[in-house]
């Protein structure tokens, strides 16, 4: 299988603190690590190192820090021919400044980016089986599904954006966050209320034909399989240390499951893993998981098994 990953590349600052910031206070940094980022860098480094055949296409500028992504993502096996350099714009590879509180996982995230900025060549030399996207290149994300509507597509909204609405409407899977399901339905997601939880998602599958997966972070995820509605807690964890990533782990894991043809009961329950296990690792793309961990975990192996869920009627 032939994978095409989009998205818009960041490289990550990443800054450890004993204590969240006060201001004017003078700091001393307990660690620092430098290492590309963003989601689409994620999930296309995490396919590259469980073995899949993914290329990845984002904008960067003729800068070190344009080449440092690129070589990152070369040593994860991912193929980077399609990354497409800015040469007018030497300043335009996205930066993000991660603060994280060592007393309770929580970080802050600083994003420098020009949201204009985006793909402008769209062709490839080969046909893709999946395109996945995370929504920050549109341009190039509708293009390609344009383009290779054969593709099955898979679509990180993590976001409130028109542009990332009409994304979704030509994908096959969305996997989306609390906040783009609750402004997509305009409804409140009720966790507690099974039947509130079925409306809701009975709402989206009115709006949208893609199949939707919520990440409901401590309260675990909701999807629908099988013409019904599903959740599955989230997994507990000692201590969180991290918090900057984990969605972009459940996002990247769930389509690893939607790719090996594991269907979304375990891909669900994956991705739910995985989301939660990265909670206890520091860094990006430096600090994913390896997919037996995470197999092993879920009770999976090659073939595909039952999982259990909650099913609410």
């Amino acid at each position: 299988m032939k994978v095409l990953v989009i998205g818009k590349p960041t490289y990550n600052f990443i800054l450890t603190l004993d204590n969240f910031l006060t201001e004017g206070a003078k700091i001393n940094i307990g660690e620092r690590q430098e290492v590309a980022g963003g989601a689409s860098v994620y999930v296309a480094s995490l396919l590259g190192k469980w073995g899949m055949d993914v290329s990845y296409t984002g904008l960067v500028s003729n800068d070190p820090l344009g080449a440092k992504i690129k070589s990152q993502l070369d040593s994860y096996n991912v193929n980077t021919k399609f990354i497409e350099i800015n040469y007018e714009n030497p300043d335009c590879t996205s930066t993000n400044y991660i603060i994280i509180n060592k007393s309770n996982g929580s970080s802050t995230e600083i994003l420098r980016s020009d949201p204009e900025l985006n793909l402008t060549k769209y062709k490839y030399d080969f046909v893709p089986d999946f395109i996945i996207m995370d929504g920050t290149d549109p341009a190039g994300s509708l293009a390609a599904l344009n383009n290779f509507p054969h593709a099955t597509s898979i679509l990180l909204a993590n976001k409130v954006s028109e542009k990332i609405y009409d994304i979704s409407k030509k994908c096959h899977y969305v996997v989306a966050n609390i906040s783009y399901a609750k402004a997509l339905t305009k409804l409140e997601l009720e966790i507690k209320r099974p039947k509130a939880l079925v409306n809701f998602m009975q709402k989206i599958k009115d709006l949208n034909k893609a199949q939707y997966i919520i990440m409901m972070r401590e309260n675990g995820v909701l999807y629908a399989s099988n013409n019904q509605v599903k959740m599955i807690p989230a997994i507990q964890i000692e201590k969180k240390e991290d918090d900057t990533h984990s969605g972009y782990m459940f996002f990247a894991a769930f389509v690893y499951g939607i790719i090996n043809n594991y269907g979304m009961d375990n891909s669900a329950k994956i991705a739910n893993i995985a989301g939660g296990l990265s909670l206890t690792k520091v860094g990006s793309i430096n600090a994913m998981l390896e997919l037996a961990d995470v197999l092993k975990m879920a009770g999976l192996k090659e073939v595909t098994e039952p999982v259990n869920t909650e099913v609410l009627e």
